[in-house]
């Protein structure tokens, strides 16, 4: 995006052919055309290729360089119109002098009061003279009050014009047939003092100049046929008209303040015509002629450094060369030769002068032009040499610029793709309306974004980061998009791959962890099945030799001999014998617990814990479902495995006085939650996957679905929590025992 300082550098650069893009004097006006409207001339002329330069950045249509023209344009326009307006106001300043002049001197002349003026050396003007100068004083700053007078302002202009014609055109009758004149006896009628008279006649060189003027004021906003306005050239006549008395009065010569008349023209006269014609002059700056003065450009920046300069001291030098012959310093003759050499002089030092101050600005355009051609340079270079495309788009997402690598992408040349909308670059539809609308979204948020890009180009599909931002001018207006893309094709199929890769692994994790799991699930089972024959077993044949043992030991009693030794003896293997029993149906039950096989997991549980709280002496409490619990035997023999694994560590480590047991379970889940008030554990101890008790707990939650989680602290008790999914009721593998 360029800078401020290199888009105000553009104008020194425009050729001779771009240079009707400029001349916009004859647009800028108080009643010309805004900065809006030249803008938008200017858009259309560089978009349309209507504008002819020689630059190369402008035969590419870079953006860089179009909007370079533009914002100098508009810099030049703005100072134009400075210029302008300090003209305009001079020009009512003059007018308003002129009418308070005039009203004064005309009230002294009504009134018979003496000015404070040397008549002798600058003669006053008269009462006529003084009323035509206030109407055309008047009429002019009407026209000058407001950037587009009203109607009825105008009428009223134009009637002071109209009667400033009337009143010069009366005063050349009046004195061409030697009638009285009506201002004169008007004037006297209002006097205060009956008899006082006022100074009579009007020069006929005054009447001249005052007609000039009211021709003027008529046809100050008209145009010729050939766009040329008249009154200028009529202001320009009245300003030589004016100036040959006044050289006369410089000069003390007679026949130029008398002009072919026998009475001079007042001195006053003169000075206010040459005023009022500047003044009809500076009214309307953005004319031809005082266009070239007011316009910012080198023409009028000469002409505003040198023509007053050189007036001035013309007119200076002059009258001190008139003046030193009057005197006597040297001859007459030598005046000639005198004002010739004066006069070279003066005009070599001026222009001399001005040449130097053109050099210098010229030299200054120079070095912004190096500069700016180092920076364009550079950034071509940077351009040009990328593989990254770079893209550069206007408010309406036309294409204004692009790289060597953006236009490769898109398989066509500069000159195809210039100007083009993204539904023409780009074969698809979709992709050409997601890049619009992407488009808008930052023009219109102000803030870049960084996107992913996926586009059918006439290769092939690509993918591209592409960071966007919004294309701001030197007064925060967006001016569109600008852009850089890196093709990230291969790494998002390098990441789709990877991602393919990591579904497939994730799959066969699944597919492992599911065999795994069944054949947990089966060795499980055959150990289940192990338990319950060795449950059997001791049932069938350590039961029934412990049964016979116990028949002959009771013969064996009865032979014994009656002493009190044998009698100690006969009590001690009955209570070895009851002790090895109880072992063994202990063993029996938990390899094989039969109760949990002939009433269900709810009696298993209430049975578990009685026995526990019997062994233990730690109070127990349970909170079950009312109803029965019928759920997969795979099931009900994990929750009783799981419940006497967390039952054993709880009186062996927990040293706790009370175990609570809850038992959830709805359509597709079954919840078990134990908590003890005891020591409790820290959560290291929670996530240790080495003690075998909680990773048994795991395995078998994790074999059939669940989770297992733990809860409580140090100090706080210990509370598991077991969520299983409820699998259907599963035949039975054979008569229950």
């Amino acid at each position: 995006m360029p800078s401020a300082g290199c888009l105000q550098r553009f104008q020194s650069y425009l050729p001779a052919g771009s240079q009707r893009v400029l001349c916009f004097h004859d647009m800028t006006s108080a009643g010309g055309i805004d900065r809006h409207a030249l803008t938008a001339r200017i858009d259309r002329l560089l978009a349309g290729g209507d504008l002819t330069t020689d630059s190369p950045e402008a035969g590419l249509g870079n953006p860089h360089y179009r909007e370079l023209l533009k914002t100098r344009a508009l810099e030049s326009l703005a100072t134009t119109r400075t210029y302008v307006s300090r003209t305009t106001i001079a020009a009512i300043v003059v007018s308003t002098a002129l009418m308070i002049v005039s009203a004064v001197v005309l009230i002294a002349c009504v009134c018979q009061v003496t000015l404070p003026f040397p008549t002798s050396q600058l003669p006053l003007m008269r009462a006529n003279t003084a009323a035509g100068f206030l109407l055309a004083a008047g009429s002019l700053l009407l026209r000058c009050l407001t950037a587009r007078p009203q109607q009825a302002i105008r009428f009223i202009a134009q009637v002071l014009a109209v009667l400033l014609l009337l009143f010069a055109g009366a005063a050349l009758w009046q004195e061409a047939f030697h009638n009285a004149a009506w201002l004169e006896i008007f004037l006297a009628a209002l006097a205060p003092q009956p008899g006082l008279h006022n100074p009579s006649g009007l020069h006929p060189m005054v009447a001249i100049g005052f007609i000039l003027c009211g021709l003027a004021l008529l046809l100050l906003d008209r145009r010729s046929k050939k766009e040329s306005h008249l009154a200028e050239y009529l202001a320009i006549s009245l300003i030589f008209l004016s100036a040959i008395p006044l050289l006369g009065y410089l000069y003390n010569v007679a026949a130029m303040t008398q002009m072919v008349y026998a009475t001079s023209i007042p001195g006053l006269s003169a000075i206010a015509f040459l005023l009022f014609g500047i003044a009809l002059l500076m009214s309307r700056p953005h004319r031809r002629l005082m266009a070239i003065i007011t316009r910012h450009a080198p023409g009028g920046q000469m002409l505003r450094r040198s023509l007053p300069q050189m007036l001035v001291l013309l007119v200076a030098l002059h009258w001190l060369a008139d003046w030193g012959a009057r005197h006597g310093f040297y001859d007459r003759t030598s005046v000639p030769p005198l004002l010739t050499l004066i006069d070279g002089v003066l005009v070599l030092f001026i222009f001399w002068r001005t040449a130097g101050k053109v050099d210098r600005e010229y030299g200054a355009r120079l070095q912004s032009a190096a500069e700016l051609a180092e920076a364009t340079a550079l950034l071509i270079a940077v351009s040009d040499n990328t593989n990254d495309p770079i893209f550069v788009k206007d408010h309406q997402g036309r294409l204004i610029f692009a790289n060597p690598a953006y236009l490769r992408q898109l398989g066509l040349t500069w000159q195809e793709a210039k100007h083009r909308s993204s539904g023409e670059l780009f074969a698809c539809e979709e992709d050409a309306v997601r890049i619009d609308r992407d488009d808008a979204r930052i023009m219109s948020g102000g803030v870049s974004e960084t996107l992913e890009q996926t586009v059918q180009l006439p290769g092939d599909i690509a993918t591209f980061q592409t960071t966007k931002a919004p294309w701001f001018d030197q007064h925060r207006r967006v001016m569109g998009v600008v852009g850089i893309a890196t093709d990230i094709s291969e790494r998002k199929r390098a990441e789709d791959s990877l991602r393919q890769r990591e579904l497939e692994l994730e799959r066969t994790i699944a597919q492992r962890t599911a065999l795994l799991r069944e054949l947990a699930n089966h060795m499980e089972t055959i150990r289940e099945e192990e338990k319950r024959a060795i449950a059997r077993e001791l049932h069938d044949n350590m039961g029934a030799s412990l049964t016979a043992l116990s028949m002959h030991l009771e013969g064996v009693y009865k032979i014994l001999p009656e002493n009190e030794h044998w009698q100690q003896r006969q009590a001690q293997m009955q209570t070895l014998l009851s002790s090895l029993v109880a072992t063994t149906r202990r063993i029996q039950v938990e390899l094989r617990p039969n109760t949990l096989e002939l009433f269900g997991l709810k009696a298993a549980i209430l049975e578990q814990l009685e026995d526990f709280g019997r062994r233990t002496e730690i109070v127990c409490k349970s909170s079950l479902p009312d109803e029965d619990i019928t759920v997969d035997h795979k099931i009900e023999i994990a929750v009783y495995r799981m419940l006497q694994e967390i039952l054993n560590n709880v009186s062996k480590h927990a040293q706790a006085t009370q175990v609570d047991l809850i038992l959830d379970i709805d359509e597709d889940r079954l919840a078990l939650t134990v908590r003890d008030n005891g020591v409790g554990m820290s959560q290291q101890r929670f996530e240790n996957t080495t003690t075998h008790g909680l990773r048994g707990l795991h395995e078998r939650a994790t074999y059939l679905g669940g989770k297992v989680r733990f809860g409580g602290g140090e100090g706080k008790g210990t509370t598991v929590v077991i969520e299983l999914p409820v699998l259907e009721q599963a035949p039975a593998d054979g008569p229950k025992a």
